[in-house]
């Protein structure tokens, strides 16, 4: 939903002759119906939900989209969890996920996990 953080996308893409990959701001409850009308399904869906996790709507929304594969990453792990049984519920396989201890010498852990479509 930050303007901002679309346009270094753009610039960053122009910058590494990067013409394969598009960006958009948006509510992903809302507006995540209408890229995949304009854009097509996706190959790859990156999400970088808040520490709650992904919502039972967006998780829907992501389903329906329905990527060949999914990059979850998240500040929370006890949140990726229940995120990724549902995907693996919808028909995702949880293929690995990887901790990074971004802040070192605290409880914080980053974790970066990979979901396929199956089949």
């Amino acid at each position: 939903m930050v303007e901002e953080a679309v346009a270094d996308a753009l610039e960053n893409a122009r910058a590494n002759e990067r013409a394969n990959a598009h960006f958009f701001a948006g509510d992903v409850r809302l507006a995540l119906r209408e890229l995949v009308e304009r854009a097509g399904r996706p190959d790859v869906l990156v999400v970088d939900p808040p520490r709650a996790g992904l919502s039972q709507k967006v998780v829907r929304r992501i389903v329906e989209a329905a990527p060949r594969r999914l990059v979850y990453i998240s500040c929370n792990p006890t949140t990726l969890a229940p995120n990724a049984a549902q995907l693996t519920e919808a028909g995702y396989v949880l293929r690995t996920v990887r901790p990074v201890d971004m802040f070192p010498q605290t409880p914080h852990i980053e974790c970066v996990a990979l979901l396929e479509r199956a089949g």
